[in-house]
């Protein structure tokens, strides 16, 4: 930066003096003709300033600029006066001290005096110059810092929240699980009790007279089935359901389910079932997802009292890394990226407020009256298609409609299998009856229902209330063509009595009765019956395990 120095000395040829002694020291200087002229040219780039006491007569502009100089500034001032001056008025020099850093000439002036007060002067300003430079590295410092810190604590408080989000997460999953464990254990218990009645209901079907104890008879059933439909929400809500997922032609699951679901939406609804050619088959137990589809229907049914539209659309939705799919509504959340068939359930009814929205898929939340629900229906439908390797979203508008759409794993659709052939008179148990059967189950009402059935299956039956006694009757030799084990059972479970059993009786065949566990994995094959059963399933199951 090249100095510069102003000067405002009116008198003769002071400004001119002046400017030549200082040139010779290499120091630029600019003169001005009055006080106005210099306080137009003052700014940072100014160095000095060389007044003639005589131009101070109105130094009120120079003092207010000099007044607001920044904090770094304090602009060296030269006035050139006389001793005899400085000594008539004292209050003339208190004037020339409120100038700030004021240095003090005496007239004559030696040139060697002008240029030392002009050095110095100049190393002043280089000082207040560096002091400058220095507080703008602390200002930007303090600015780098402060961003810095903001940064910082906008990590933290993202750290914050994904903890918080986290633990939450954690929370709901331990209260979910111990909530599962609950369910579950109710739901085993509860279906070993309706697999008494249904049993027993079923050996008493052919005494039943006509009439009322008919109707009561059926009624009862009808009850049994409902029960069996709570235990299997409740299951597939805990995740204790044994899921047996297989291809699935959702088409096929959909034509063979529009006369149910016609029947179940009465005549005020209008349904609508539309899957393009080509889908691929869906990775699903299809028991599960018809009981689903079901559960939305009824739903649907229930939110249009006075009747509307309802619509199943079948399509593939192709989900991103992001959980984005290639239409913005197939957006789903928590989904691993790739290909699903999507089961899309849209009706015009009430809709649901958005307060409510967030909590419809916990479990035992309804908005219906008591008697209308149970509030497991959607925490089922969550349950199998979660379980399922898929997920739910659900959309919803008060007043013009609900749109739930359950996508499902996608898989490459493989040939259906015939179904075992049927005999004349409607069972499809073979020539496997007559067999010598090992039944293995600790409930003694649950024993004797199913002990009954086989028998009325024409197979006879050798009872055990555990495990080992089961054991004990396999070790003392008798012929046993099959096993029927229930699998939670004090001490020694169904799946530990199939395994011993099979040391002593290799390769015996074996149908393990559950309400509740996931299917043992034997390395051998072995049949898995879900309580309550019926007489027809148990004698499928047979019938399938022994020899023709």
């Amino acid at each position: 930066m090249r100095e510069l120095i102003l000067v405002l000395a009116p008198e003769g040829r002071d400004a001119e003096v002046i400017g030549s002694v200082l040139g010779e020291i290499g120091l630029a200087t600019r003169p001005c003709s009055d006080m106005a002229a210099l306080c137009r040219s003052l700014g940072d780039a100014v160095t000095a300033l060389i007044l003639s006491e005589s131009a101070l007569t109105d130094a009120e502009p120079l003092s207010a600029w000099l007044d607001a100089q920044p904090p770094w500034s304090d602009l060296p001032v030269v006035i050139l006066t006389s001793r005899r001056t400085r000594q008539a008025s004292r209050g003339r020099l208190a004037f020339f001290q409120t100038l700030g850093n004021v240095t003090l000439l005496d007239r004559p002036l030696h040139r060697e005096a002008l240029q030392s007060a002009a050095r110095a002067a100049l190393r002043s300003r280089e000082r207040q110059y560096r002091t400058r430079s220095h507080l703008d590295e602390i200002t930007r410092a303090t600015d780098r810092l402060e961003e810095r810190v903001a940064e910082r604590t906008r990590a933290l408080q993202a750290e914050m929240a994904d903890r918080r989000r986290a633990e939450s997460a954690l929370h709901q999953a331990q209260k979910m699980e111990a909530l599962g464990q609950l369910t579950g254990g109710v739901a085993h218990d509860f279906n070993n009790l309706l697999q008494g009645i249904v049993s027993c209901l079923a050996v008493l079907g052919p005494t039943v007279p006509d009439g009322t104890p008919h109707q009561l008879f059926e009624a009862a059933n009808r009850s049994i089935e409902r029960g069996a439909r709570l235990t299997q929400s409740l299951l597939s809500f805990a995740r204790r359901q044994t899921l047996m997922p297989e291809p699935t032609d959702i088409g096929d699951l959909l034509s063979g389910m529009s006369s149910l679901l016609e029947r179940t939406l009465g005549g005020q609804i209008g349904v609508t079932i539309a899957v393009p050619p080509g889908l691929p088959a869906a990775l699903i137990d299809r028991a599960q997802l018809e009981s689903a589809i079901l559960n939305l229907v009824i739903n649907a049914r229930d939110a249009m009292p006075t009747g509307g539209r309802l619509s199943l659309t079948a399509f593939v939705a192709e989900i991103g890394r992001d959980g984005g799919g290639s239409d913005p509504s197939d957006r789903a959340a928590e989904l691993p990226a790739g290909t699903y068939v999507a089961i899309r359930v849209e009706d015009t009814g009430s809709g649901i407020d958005p307060s409510v929205l967030p909590h419809v898929f916990e479990p035992f939340f309804t908005t219906k009256p008591m008697d209308k629900g149970s509030g497991l229906g959607l925490s089922m439908v969550h349950g199998t298609a979660t379980q399922s390797g898929g997920g739910v979203r659900i959309d919803s508008t008060p007043g013009k409609g609900t749109t739930i759409t359950l996508y499902l794993p996608s898989v490459p659709a493989i040939a259906a299998t015939p179904d075992h052939p049927a005999h004349a008179d409607g069972t499809r148990i073979g020539d496997g009856a007559g067999h010598t059967i090992l039944l293995v189950e600790d409930d003694a009402v649950v024993r004797m229902g199913t002990m009954a059935v086989l028998e009325s299956l024409g197979h006879r039956v050798i009872e055990a209330d555990s495990g080992e006694e089961a054991l004990a009757v396999l070790s003392d030799g008798a012929v046993i063509d099959a096993l029927v084990t229930d699998f939670a059972m004090p001490g020694m479970n169904g799946a530990a009595v199939v395994r011993n059993a099979r040391q002593l009786r290799p390769g015996i065949p074996a149908l393990i009765v559950t309400g509740y566990a996931d299917t043992p994995d034997f390395g051998e094959a072995v049949q898995l019956l879900r309580k309550p059963f019926s007489p027809r399933q148990i004698a499928d199951c047979l019938a399938a395990m022994l020899p023709k």
